[in-house]
């Protein structure tokens, strides 16, 4: 109601009490309620620290406003950035998933990430554990460009584990918040930011979600601001795909290849005819252990019985597997391909 009436954000500023009484508001607290405010906030104090802090705002007026986020009917009313926004003509997909993940979505995670940067197609996410970070260093790693949309302010990395994702994106990307510098990451500011992903996206994959997840929210968000949504397929009966067999259940594509993604995005898929590919040669007890493990972890005894070795014999070939890089140990004596 201010910029209709005003026209700009600087004109509001700049407005006294009666200019600002002409408006409508809803009651009169909140009128008062934006006085109290205006009169307790320093601007030129907070301008100094975000320019210290290599932040800065742009309002859904500005001309360098992302058009995508324009086209949602909810978009915020300004973004605080460190780093860069993605370009208007920059293809990109957002990677969306359960933190407590399993080495099954890590695996497409990274896959799909690794693959559509080759392609230029950059990722948008939120830095979460799980599927959101992992898909973001495996765009980085790839050569990519990554874009978090944080639920807290744009200084604050969370979680903390993830600082050396949140450096490297300020380096290969950027990290957007709508909410101000020093803003805590409270557990309703992340509902509200999923909108945010599925906006600045042309496409939403989402690997791996339980029955009542955010990556859920991003999803239905995503279908009402017109995206297409794409969901990896997983285990009748895991807990960890039920959301995504939900998805696809209601009519949600099922993602099955990169290619999928290229032709959504009319992107033409590269001749890799010359490609080099680098074999490791197992020898073949350690090729039996390698064929029985799943991109959904195993325990040793259970790998044991199926390649009736014993399970000594078995931990010794895995650890020669996790040194060549093709095993990983999700949890003690549970094992997962990479």
């Amino acid at each position: 109601m201010l910029l209709d009436f005003f026209g700009t954000p600087e004109e509001i500023w700049q407005a006294d009490e009666r200019e600002i009484g002409e408006v409508f508001w809803k009651n009169e607290e909140h009128k008062k309620a934006f006085f109290r405010e205006k009169a307790a906030w320093d601007a030129k104090k907070a301008w100094n620290e975000m320019q210290k802090k290599g932040i800065r705002f742009i309002s859904c007026e500005d001309t360098s406003y992302p058009q995508k986020l324009k086209e949602i009917y909810d978009y915020p009313f300004g973004l605080f950035i460190r780093g860069e926004l993605p370009k208007e003509n920059e293809k990109t997909v957002a990677i969306v998933g359960a933190r407590l993940c399993s080495a099954y979505g890590r695996h497409f995670a990274v896959k799909i990430a690794e693959e559509l940067a080759g392609y230029d197609i950059s990722l948008v996410s939120g830095m979460a554990r799980g599927i959101d970070g992992t898909a973001q260093r495996a765009a980085i790693k790839g050569g990519g460009k990554s874009y978090a949309v944080l639920g807290c302010g744009p200084d604050i990395c969370y979680p903390m584990q993830n600082r050396d994702l949140y450096q490297n994106l300020l380096k290969n990307g950027g990290v957007l918040s709508e909410y101000p510098p020093g803003s805590s990451p409270l557990p309703f500011h992340f509902p509200m930011r999923n909108r945010i992903i599925s906006g600045l996206s042309d496409l939403v994959i989402v690997i791996e979600a339980r029955e009542k997840s955010g990556s859920l929210i991003t999803a239905d968000q995503a279908l009402e601001q017109g995206r297409d949504v794409m969901v990896l397929p997983g285990r009748a009966g895991d807990a960890l795909s039920a959301g995504c067999n939900r998805l696809i259940d209601q009519g949600a594509g099922i993602f099955l290849s990169t290619d999928q993604i290229l032709e959504r995005l009319k992107i033409k898929k590269k001749n890799h005819t010359n490609t080099k590919k680098t074999y490791i040669a197992l020898e073949s007890e350690e090729n039996l252990v390698y064929s029985v493990l799943e991109f959904q972890a195993k325990n040793l005894q259970s790998i044991a019985d199926e390649t009736n070795l014993t399970p000594q014999k078995v931990s010794a070939i895995l650890v020669r597997l996790m040194l060549c890089g093709l095993v990983a140990e999700d949890v003690k004596n549970h094992y997962s391909k990479v």
